[in-house]
């Protein structure tokens, strides 16, 4: 009678790991056979006949990951999308967000058309990849070594960059929460605000880490969830008022924590 008993539940384990797994290999052939057979050659022409290189490669970043996370949803069907209709007014901004999962910087590109990042260094000496997030302007988190210039070009050109309505969203915490609290925050988008004069957003992801779990292959596509991206809040880091970056973190903190930033 228990053997008949745990029948169903065993079933339901096997269907759950072969939804999984499904949806994992779909999306690993979305980013291997849709770059190769579709975007290489749209990146290819972005390279040979665009006046904005830059701008040309952020928006087929944008575009690919769009269809990423359209396959995702439209495969993960429990898996649903809640994002704050605000969002789409932002420009010339730096956009602060929490972190929780690998899918959270892929999720970002898709939500912003102009857009710049902080990627770690490592990545920018790989095969294909590094030069198309360099050619994308991406920034590497240190400006030092063999990747020096291209961060002192990526600083030197922000300001303007800014100004002309492109974003830039930046993880303060610089690595993925695995408990999904916040932790220390890196001055590093704080200073960059100041500095270009740009406002700072906040905005809040939820549920990323349920789809995709750090420490896990597989996505976990039979859960019922919903990933959101919520906007917080706004704060101004004008480089001429004397907040400094401490009072910046203290007030970002604050508007996290769903309190009002004093001025």
């Amino acid at each position: 009678m228990a053997e008949h008993a745990a029948a169903p539940e065993v079933r339901r384990r096997v269907g759950d790991t072969l939804l999984d797994l499904g949806v994992t290999l779909l999306c690993w052939a979305w980013f291997v056979g849709g770059f190769l057979l579709i975007f290489s050659w749209a990146y290819l022409l972005v390279w040979l006949l665009a006046r904005d290189r830059q701008g040309g490669f952020q928006r087929l970043n944008h575009h690919f990951f769009r269809v990423f996370f359209l396959l995702l949803t439209a495969s993960a069907r429990r898996h649903k999308l809640s994002i704050d209709p605000r969002l789409a007014t932002i420009r010339g901004a730096v956009v602060v967000c929490n972190h929780l999962s690998y899918l959270d910087p892929l999720f970002l590109v898709a939500l912003f058309p102009r857009h710049r990042t902080i990627v770690k260094t490592r990545f920018f000496s790989t095969p294909i990849f590094g030069a198309m997030i360099a050619r994308s302007g991406y920034l590497p988190a240190t400006g030092e070594g063999r990747h020096a210039s291209l961060f002192l070009q990526g600083m030197e050109s922000m300001s303007a960059y800014l100004a002309s309505g492109g974003n830039l969203f930046i993880f303060p915490e610089g690595t993925r929460s695995r408990d999904g609290r916040l932790g220390p925050f890196h001055p590093g988008a704080l200073k960059i605000a100041r500095m270009c004069r740009a406002p700072i957003y906040v905005l809040r992801l939820s549920g990323s880490d349920r789809l995709f779990t750090p420490g896990r292959f597989l996505f976990n596509a039979h859960l019922a969830n919903t990933i959101a991206v919520d906007l917080l809040g706004r704060l101004e880091a004008d480089g001429d008022k004397p907040a400094g970056v401490a009072e910046l973190d203290r007030r970002l903190r604050q508007v996290f924590s769903g309190q009002s930033p004093r001025e």
